[in-house]
């Protein structure tokens, strides 16, 4: 999901559309992953164009569904914690 609505992002042609920093900081995830994937489709757009045709522009209703589905496989611990999750649990664990 993340992946469509930076590929979204990175090619609209939206004079409006925010900055990279602030696109970030709306899907909750860090500048260098976005860099990351603007190469990607840089490099190699037809997986995302063939995404693009087959589910449409991604919605925040879908982002909210799978943040809704992330959560939930958090909790029944399917995730690995964050490196900074992981470090308030070592140093809590510890005190």
């Amino acid at each position: 999901m993340i992946r469509r609505l930076v590929f979204w992002w990175f090619t609209s042609r939206n004079h409006t559309k925010p900055s990279g920093r602030d696109w970030t900081r709306q899907l909750g995830i860090s500048h260098t992953w976005l860099q990351k994937l603007v190469r990607e489709f840089t490099a190699d757009p037809s997986e995302m164009w063939r995404l693009q045709v087959a589910r449409g522009d991604p919605t925040f209703a879908q982002l909210s569904h799978a943040r809704e589905n992330t959560n939930e496989m958090r909790e029944r611990g399917e995730l690995r914690l964050s490196r900074l999750a992981e470090q308030k649990r070592k140093f809590w664990s510890e005190n």
